[in-house]
């Protein structure tokens, strides 16, 4: 089947003007929105269909920690127009000569710069984004966040703070939960964890790496046209989709 038009023209274009907003005031970030077809994968494990039409938000947000010739990016992905106010937040090292992914699961390393910029910075944009194309009226929105690599020795002591900022004001930006999965760094996570008991027991979700792989892929473009489908998420993403569409409902 050739992916063409899945989303209502009416849908697709509030999309497109919510996240051309977001870049605009990412702009420091050299934020880009991107539109992606492809006729097979991608998000169709998530829609029912064969193929994925996805709208993108895509942020540099610096210098790979110390890796020369790469840069950390952060990518937010809406992929269902049956809900709009859903997304797929993904983190990763991309090479800057040709803009490829790096897969390897160590990878990127949140330095205090880099998680600073998108916990700070990057997320909340995302989430007034988000909330303003819930076909309810309503305000709500949601996304799952998957956070490969590890923490840099020096953020260690940052990350706890970050968390307790994300904790306090998601249900003021619009988000019915905090979801992030796929968090598996041995120090900064069980104090994350830690932070989510004392702040947000309900409504947050830290969901470990699984053994079993998603099939779910994340598109992104190279400096020479293609497509890319970025895999080596666990199944962890699989089930906060679900967690989040339940909320959505509610």
């Amino acid at each position: 089947m050739a992916v063409m038009n899945q989303w209502p023209t009416t849908t697709a274009q509030k999309v497109e003007a919510a996240l051309s907003a977001a870049a605009r005031d990412l702009s420091a970030l050299d934020a880009r929105v991107e539109h992606y077809q492809v006729p097979e994968g991608g998000y169709a494990p998530l829609t029912g269909q064969t193929g994925s039409e996805v709208f993108s938000l895509e942020a540099r947000l610096g210098p790979a920690h110390r890796r020369p010739g790469h840069s950390m990016w952060a990518v937010f992905q809406v992929f269902d127009p049956t809900q709009p106010n859903l997304a797929l937040t993904r983190f990763l090292d991309r090479r800057d000569h040709d803009g490829l992914p790096d897969e390897d699961p160590r990878r990127p390393v949140y330095s205090i710069a880099l998680d600073g910029r998108l916990c700070r910075t990057f997320l909340p944009v995302c989430n007034r984004a988000l909330s303003r194309l819930d076909p309810t009226g309503r305000g709500r929105s949601q996304h799952v966040d998957s956070y490969p690599g590890r923490v840099s020795l020096g953020n260690l002591f940052q990350s706890p703070l970050l968390a307790v900022g994300m904790f306090h004001r998601f249900r003021t930006d619009g988000q019915a939960a905090v979801m992030i999965v796929d968090f598996t760094e041995p120090i900064a996570a069980p104090a994350v964890q830690l932070v989510k008991t004392v702040m947000a027991r309900r409504d947050a979700h830290l969901i470990p790496s699984t053994t079993t792989k998603s099939a779910v892929h994340v598109l992104l473009r190279g400096q020479a046209g293609a497509v890319y489908q970025l895999g080596g998420m666990s199944s962890a993403v699989d089930q906060a989709i679900a967690i989040a569409r339940q909320y959505l409902r509610q």
